[in-house]
């Protein structure tokens, strides 16, 4: 896939995912992801795990937490910028 341009692979399309809540995991179970990356999802068994998890109504509450968790966790990733950073031609490959 390259920068901005991800092949859809559901049949419903974007329309389906209006708002980004714990319904998302729903859609995922169902291979009805938006990107290839939504499908690899499944291919973890972890992240497998959470999404079946948090299919159950029960556990909508925590899927915000979780989401707000993550966030902060990426927020401390470092990434690399100006000089040192690189932006990749096709982001599946290293320049």
């Amino acid at each position: 896939m390259q920068a901005g341009r991800h092949r859809e692979i559901g049949g419903d399309g974007p329309q389906k995912l209006k708002s980004f809540d714990d319904d998302y995991y729903t859609l995922i179970t169902k291979r009805r992801g938006l990107f290839e990356s939504d499908a690899a999802l499944l291919n973890d068994a972890e992240t497998k795990a959470y999404e079946f998890h948090h299919q159950a109504s029960v556990h909508a509450s925590t899927f915000t937490k979780d989401f707000a968790v993550s966030m902060v966790k990426m927020g401390k990733v470092g990434v690399l910028t100006g000089n040192q950073g690189e932006i990749r031609k096709h982001c599946v490959f290293v320049n």
